[in-house]
């Protein structure tokens, strides 16, 4: 039980750090539409998709909730929604290289404290790494739905009523097993040692 406790402290700081990257850059590329959804801040129940956090907790894979774009109001258009999509999981396999840096940081705490949150942040890079995989698909719901998004920008209401459907079959296939974690393989090599 403890240890779905940690995960999950794990998957709000994913959630927070995901969802901030997402909507920081959408409103850097000039989409004032984070900024009026509440989505600019770093609260990780602004962002959390409860359907992620449970897969979090039982699967160490997950993903915020869906952020909409305006393509016309991106100062690069369809192309700004690509580069902001695949910037944000760029943004945070960068932030599962600076974790890294803070664990040393954790081991200055009193030896209980420290154990528990290199655990956390041991788990928040594992959730990060296997939803930055899977959120590169694109599948409404997902990261990777802004794809869909910049190749039909004026179809946000079909896609809206994908969304649950297709997070229904992504969580399917995540419980049937068909979702190999890869994060503990690739995580190997994110190590600075």
């Amino acid at each position: 039980m403890g240890e779905i406790v940690l995960r999950l402290a794990a998957v709000l700081l994913y959630v927070g750090l995901q969802g901030f990257l997402l909507a920081g850059l959408v409103r850097l590329m000039g989409d004032r539409r984070p900024q009026f959804d509440g989505r600019l801040s770093l609260n990780p129940f602004v962002h959390l998709s409860v359907w992620g956090a449970v897969m979090a907790a039982l699967f160490a894979v997950s993903w915020p909730r869906a952020v909409w774009f305006d393509a016309s109001q991106n100062r690069l258009g369809r192309w700004g929604v690509v580069l902001v999509t695949l910037g944000a999981l760029v943004a945070m396999i960068v932030a599962v290289l600076l974790v890294n840096l803070v664990q040393s940081v954790a081991l200055l705490l009193p030896r209980s404290g420290s154990y528990v949150v290199l655990y956390v942040l041991g788990q928040f890079k594992l959730i990060a790494v296997s939803a930055t995989i899977l959120n590169l698909l694109p599948v409404p719901g997902l990261i990777g739905g802004g794809l869909l998004q910049a190749i039909w920008p004026l179809a946000e209401r079909r896609l809206q009523r994908l969304e649950p459907i297709c997070l229904a079959i992504v969580v399917a296939i995540v419980v049937a097993g068909g979702y190999p974690n890869p994060a503990p393989t690739i995580l190997s090599y994110f190590q600075l040692d």
